[in-house]
């Protein structure tokens, strides 16, 4: 993702994409810190003109399944094509932010 020192998107005219591996915590029980885990995933960050429209996180498995290989290659394939303005509707099936 082009990104400034900040980790903020740099300003770009037009729609464009960024992709990011990132982390997520998830906490069990809500009064023990102690059983939280931890979880990589995908974020695809949809941009027009440098303003967040949306986001998906697709989960990253230690073992991934076929079936989560197609979701995450659906996920890109409809972010380029968004980004290339070949489905303008894209973005509102993605979940937002």
């Amino acid at each position: 993702m082009n990104s400034s020192d900040g980790g903020d998107p740099v300003s770009h005219d037009g729609r464009w994409v960024g992709v990011t591996l990132e982390h997520r915590q998830v906490c069990l029980d809500a009064d023990e810190a102690s059983n939280e885990l931890s979880y990589a995933g995908i974020l695809i960050t949809h941009y027009d003109s440098s303003e967040k429209v949306s986001e998906a996180w697709v989960p990253l498995g230690v073992d991934p399944s076929e079936a989560d290989d197609e979701q995450l290659i659906q996920q890109l394939r409809g972010a380029l094509l968004w980004q290339e303005g070949n489905q303008p509707n894209a973005a509102s099936e993605q979940d937002t932010a």
